[in-house]
């Protein structure tokens, strides 16, 4: 079977994409005008819902990184819940997701209510900064758009376990100033694991979660996150050059972190995504 990068190359040398944004201009720079005539466009030319998540990772290359690029609209954090200028890891993966399933600006921001915050009693709004999943870990277990396949693209011998309480720091206090904290197992492939022909046996489109271990002590499983294609290809949004970038992720599995010996990645976990409706 050929490769899906090969596949989606061909899709996109095929079709007309250079219609898809106005002449010179960025996918960040985009008005929301410019993004509801955009992603019609998009799910024309690329009915499959994964095609369009490799496409719309493509598109934002090059994105400005920003820590705390999302927020709740008001409150403790006052960011937009919704937003394409800028973007970190999370919000890069679940922003990609809203406008995969979206056909309008307005609908996109919708759906982060779904993929960004915890089921709320009808009638209430379930936006704000403590019922929002601020742990990707915790988000990956019990969000009904996420699947983890860890398990099942590894052998058990290829497996170890994180056990800890999310929130929790190694002195007992919260790592974020919410009145939560969650006891998980988080199975996970070890770096040493990690090999050019492990990445091959994943699916074609994955999200892939970062473990560092030195962020155990603060109550975080993971670290980081952002999308694998064809095993190979790791499209995220990077703290360190400050945008969204690709890059072969078996090399980037390998790094070390700038002015440190520690390293980037310590294990990964995997998981697919699943297409949300409006309810």
């Amino acid at each position: 079977m050929p490769e899906l990068l090969l596949i989606l190359s061909l899709l996109i040398s095929s079709s007309s994409t250079e219609n898809l944004l106005p002449p010179s201009k960025k996918f960040f720079r985009l008005t929301n005008i410019e993004i509801d005539e955009l992603l019609p466009k998009l799910h024309d030319q690329f009915p499959d819902f994964q095609t369009r998540l490799y496409m719309l990772s493509q598109l934002r290359l090059g994105t400005p990184y920003e820590l705390k690029a999302l927020g709740d609209g008001n409150g403790f954090e006052p960011n937009p819940i919704f937003r394409i200028d800028k973007t970190n890891c999370t919000a890069f993966v679940l922003t990609n997701i809203a406008l995969a399933n979206a056909m309008s600006y307005q609908q996109a921001e919708s759906l982060m209510a779904y993929l960004n915050y915890y089921p709320a009693p009808d009638g209430k709004n379930p936006i704000s900064y403590q019922n929002r999943r601020h742990f990707t870990s915790d988000r990956l277990l019990t969000s009904e758009y996420f699947q983890l396949i860890t398990t099942v693209m590894a052998q058990p011998s290829e497996l170890d376990t994180v056990r800890l309480i999310l929130n929790r720091q190694s002195d007992g206090s919260h790592f974020l100033p919410i009145n939560w904290e969650k006891e998980i197992e988080l199975p996970y492939v070890p770096k040493e694991f990690i090999t050019p022909q492990f990445l091959k046996r994943l699916p074609p489109v994955c999200g892939i979660g970062i473990i560092q271990k030195e962020l155990f002590k603060k109550g975080i499983a993971v670290a980081h996150e952002g999308f694998l294609f064809d095993g190979q290809d790791f499209i995220h949004a990077s703290g360190d050059t400050r945008k969204v970038k690709r890059e072969d992720f078996y090399r980037y599995s390998r790094k070390r972190k700038k002015g440190s010996l520690r390293p980037v990645c310590d294990g990964i976990v995997l998981y697919l995504t699943n297409e949300v409706k409006l309810k």
